[in-house]
């Protein structure tokens, strides 16, 4: 029998030498933010995520992503995560608290820890389909804290600066009530007087119980974040210090320029420059600056149930996080050397709460809170998408008679285990008046999951149509 002249030595050290050159100049890694404050259902996307790649089959439900659509999807293994200091996404306890009869949702994130995907797939186009039998999409992604985000705009801002951002926050009538004996603490506070380390540490605890309490009432603007979620900096010095009200300074008449040497106000000023540097920069660098592809996961729905206060909080404190990402188109140099964003998902979490013909309010009303922060995203050339998503399904939709009409409906099971059938009512397209709430309130249900009954792949709600956003352009 004949060999072919492609099996050759020499053609075969030819084409490895053409695979190495090729490979050199394809890009294929992908660093994915997955941000969204507390709340928003972070852990449940990147199980999601997970799950909807490693268990990517003909069976899975997943219409929308092509390459598997295409029969071009070879596989996905998880990898050795590219930061061996951060812990290891707890992908396999999430499934694991998934598959629990009755089923409870995975722990909130507490700290920072990482995954990285190999996703193998058949060449469909370009020169590599020639050169290269299959390639390697390589994914990591981050997982942290949604209270840390808010913390990046530190940098920018001097403690006067962040004084003045506190005083305006503490003109909300709702959180001057909260800060009640805060504001009574750092007023009785000689702050010229020599430093007292165990005095402010005492004032720093009720500043961070009243953030606690502020998020507990709904609000999501809340920093320092790790006055609310200190994880192994909890009891540092580093998280001792507060802001001084405006009337605390005119009061003792304090400069702030010039404090004097080893006074309480001193040590304020000097800890709150720690904090920017020693926690917050580190953490912008090792994360933030890394990202060429985002998700932003919003959860409208609580928001609505709390009130306009918690609606319009959660605006600002979107257009807050944002500011700390670098968008733009992107290219191979600044890949390499400056990476930006340069495509991002808007994603209204929790879809699975409201019926289907609800979902392209919750989608307008994602686009109504996002739309300043949006039209300079797109000024910058990224390319998003506007979405509403359930990572984790957690009901069922039908349709149901209420007075002999027929309604659309949900089924699912409330945190009793009780099961629970019900229209959960109409998404707004806008934020309502004030006065809206003043005569009705808004009640979409909190559903657990169920049980997988044996089944490998998570029920969800458009992450296929998320996938293709994300990763179709770059698995050609």
């Amino acid at each position: 029998m004949q060999h072919s002249i492609f099996k050759h030595p020499q053609i075969q050290r030819a084409k490895q030498k053409l695979k190495l050159t090729a490979s050199r100049f394809t890009d294929n890694h992908i660093s994915l933010a997955v941000t969204g404050l507390s709340g928003s259902g972070k852990t449940a996307f990147i199980t999601s995520l997970v799950n909807q790649l490693l268990e990517a089959n003909e069976q899975a439900h997943l219409p929308f992503f092509s390459v598997l659509a295409e029969g071009r999807l070879i596989g996905v293994k998880r990898d050795i995560q590219p930061n061996l200091i951060f812990n290891r996404f707890a992908y396999e306890q999430a499934m694991s608290d998934l598959s629990q009869n009755p089923a409870r949702w995975p722990a909130s994130t507490t700290g920072v820890s990482q995954v990285r995907l190999k996703i193998k797939y058949k060449n469909a186009q370009g020169l590599s389909q020639y050169l290269l039998d299959d390639s390697t999409l390589t994914l990591d992604i981050t997982d942290y804290p949604g209270e840390w985000l808010l913390d990046l705009p530190l940098l920018e801002m001097s403690y006067p600066d962040w004084l003045e951002h506190c005083d305006d926050e503490l003109a909300d009538t709702k959180r001057q009530s909260l800060a009640g004996d805060f504001l009574e603490a750092v007023t009785n506070l000689q702050l010229l007087n020599k430093a007292d380390e165990i005095s402010l540490q005492k004032v720093a605890s009720l500043y961070s119980r009243y953030l606690l309490t502020c998020q507990t009432e709904g609000y999501q603007l809340l920093q320092p974040g790790r006055f609310i979620l200190p994880g192994e900096l909890t009891n540092a010095p580093v998280l001792h210090f507060f802001p001084i009200p405006k009337s605390v300074i005119e009061n003792q008449n304090l400069d702030l320029n010039k404090p004097p040497h080893d006074s309480n106000l001193a040590i304020l000023i000097s800890r709150f420059e720690q904090y920017k540097n020693a926690v917050v920069k580190p953490f912008y660098k090792e994360h933030f600056k890394q990202f060429d592809r985002q998700v932003i996961l919003v959860d409208c729905l609580t928001a609505l149930n709390r009130g306009h206060r918690s609606v319009q909080d959660l605006q600002k404190a979107l257009d807050w996080l944002m500011k700390s990402f670098q968008y733009g188109t992107s290219n191979l140099i600044n890949r390499l050397f400056e990476p930006k964003i340069d495509k991002l998902v808007f994603a209204a979490s929790k879809a699975d709460h409201i019926t289907p013909d609800q979902q392209v309010n919750l989608v307008k009303l994602l686009d109504n809170m996002l739309h300043q922060a949006r039209k300079k995203t797109q000024y910058q050339g990224v390319l998003s998408e506007s979405t509403a998503i359930s990572a984790i399904r957690a009901s069922k939709s039908g349709l149901g008679k209420v007075k002999n009409e027929e309604v659309p409906i949900l089924r699912g099971i409330d945190n009793e285990g009780h099961t629970l059938t019900l229209y959960p009512g109409e998404v707004p397209t806008t934020c309502p008046e004030p006065d809206f709430w003043k005569h009705q309130n808004f009640e979409f249900p909190k559903f657990m999951p169920t049980n997988l009954a044996g089944s490998h792949s998570l029920p969800h709600i458009r992450m296929d149509q998320v996938l293709e956003f994300l990763l179709a352009d770059k698995l050609k």
